[in-house]
């Protein structure tokens, strides 16, 4: 299965996800929650093709997370710089 092969979409849709939840905890939550119930479930979900496919894999869990994780993180930096002026 390979992960990097996305569309750039769904990549700034979780990095997205990860600076609108520096501000809206709950929003970093329930997207936390969504990739990690998909890996449960064991199925990928594209929302603008409205399908799902059987199949996931820790390894493509974790880009996923890990691209909200940056999205949370260029949030943090941002903020905290921003405070310093």
């Amino acid at each position: 299965m390979t992960v990097w092969c996305i569309p750039v979409i769904y990549s700034l849709i979780h990095f997205s996800s990860g600076v609108i939840g520096y501000f809206y905890p709950i929003i970093l939550a329930l997207s936390v929650g969504w990739h990690i119930m998909q890996y449960v479930l064991n199925i990928r979900f594209y929302l603008f093709k409205l399908t799902y496919k059987r199949g996931n894999s820790l390894e493509h869990t974790s880009v996923k997370l890990l691209e909200v994780l940056g999205g949370f993180l260029l949030a943090f930096v941002l903020m905290t710089f921003s405070r310093l002026q």
